[in-house]
């Protein structure tokens, strides 16, 4: 676990951009009224480029929806684990499964029990979250690839790698 403050995790609305980009268009469709053919190509232009930018969707934007294990790898070097107790492992972490509900919002659900979290994404697509029971205390959930987060954990007997993939 990483601890830090919850300060990294201030919110920032996805919508707000597009909500000033429609005030815009409104000041300029008022202003606009008038039969001028370069103000109405102008107002053209820039409805296009604000529509443009629109369908720029942001990466967090990209990860909202249920997401679900699809992979779980073991390495526990030269620890000899039982089958029975590496099979129950790789079970447990299949369990998991969570909800990003927005780009800062997401549900963790296990065993019909869920868990609201705050999550955030940095410039390398590391991945993050806390409780808000707990502020100071941040864990990883893993790197996001484009297509799946793959967390890569080291724990006592050695690491597990579970693959969550977008259903």
């Amino acid at each position: 676990m990483l601890s830090g403050s919850s300060h990294a995790f201030a919110e920032a609305p996805a919508d707000r951009v597009r909500r000033w980009c429609i005030l815009q268009i409104k000041i300029w469709m008022y202003f606009c009224q008038a039969n001028n053919e370069k103000m109405k190509k102008l107002l053209l232009v820039a409805v296009m480029a604000i529509v443009f930018l629109g369908s720029c969707r942001s990466p967090e934007s990209k990860l909202i929806g249920n997401w679900k294990v699809t992979d779980v790898k073991t390495d526990f070097g030269k620890t000899q684990l039982p089958p029975a107790l590496e099979a129950h492992i790789i079970a447990e972490q299949k369990k998991i499964s969570f909800r990003i509900i927005n780009d800062s919002v997401m549900v963790l659900m296990l065993d019909n029990n869920t868990h609201e979290a705050k999550w955030k994404m940095d410039k390398q697509h590391n991945i993050s979250y806390y409780f808000t029971t707990q502020p100071h205390t941040v864990n990883k959930l893993g790197k996001w690839n484009g297509n799946e987060i793959v967390s890569d954990t080291k724990i006592p007997l050695g690491k597990l790698v579970v693959t969550y993939e977008k259903k």
